[in-house]
């Protein structure tokens, strides 16, 4: 019980503190409805700190997260918090089998999962390639996945800033990719770059959208 408690109570926090310091917005949330027993994974360009917080906050729902292995080892405490805010551990040097069949569980009981195609932050705000290591990722999970684009987070906090800025972010939800469509590709990294490839893309159209409203 004092899990999702706890995440809601700092998912309303947030929520004050992006729409009173960032002016934030979000487009498009009836494109992904979510659905009883439907897990999905969330893709999303990755720029900032506070990207998790943003996307969670896009949606009405509990949201999970990948987070680096090494936050779960600073301290008790701090491995409880970020767990009881729904925070998965990930090496970034490998694909922990643990952690796959932790996110493959979590989906088929019908959550969400945020993955980043890019692999880490950008260091300039603009969209990268996506990584083919994700997009293995993915098929193993085998759910359709949402893509989402948001601006303002690297202006707001990037990896160079020790404070956060007072820019506006806002963030732009897709329709989901239908994970079906590679499935006449066999296995291998030429079918895990081309699912990377297309997460990217859909993230770029968004990102247009986005910059014509």
């Amino acid at each position: 019980m004092i899990r999702p408690c706890l995440y809601r109570f700092c998912w309303l926090w947030v929520r004050g503190y992006l729409v009173l310091y960032h002016r934030y917005r979000v487009y498009n949330r009836h494109r992904a409805p979510l659905v009883p027993g439907c897990g999905m994974l969330v893709a999303s360009n990755h720029c900032s700190y506070i990207d998790p917080l943003v996307i969670g906050n896009a949606f009405w729902h509990p949201i999970w997260y990948l987070a680096r292995s090494t936050l779960f080892q600073r301290s008790r405490f701090f491995t409880w918090l970020i767990s009881s805010l729904n925070a998965i551990p990930i090496s970034r040097v490998r694909l922990n089998v643990i952690t796959w069949h932790r996110v493959r569980e979590l989906c088929k009981q019908g959550q969400w999962v945020v993955i980043f195609p890019e692999g880490t932050r950008s260091e300039d705000g603009e969209l990268h390639k996506g990584l083919a290591g994700v997009g293995m990722f993915a098929n193993k999970i085998g759910v359709d996945i949402v893509p989402v684009y948001h601006e303002g987070t690297f202006e707001s906090w990037s990896r160079y800033m020790r404070f956060p800025s007072p820019c506006r972010i806002r963030v732009n939800i897709g329709s989901p990719l239908k994970m079906s469509q590679w499935d006449h590709l066999p296995d291998g990294r030429p079918k895990y770059q081309a699912i990377a490839d297309a997460l990217m893309a859909a993230i770029q159209n968004l990102k247009d959208e986005l910059q014509n409203k």
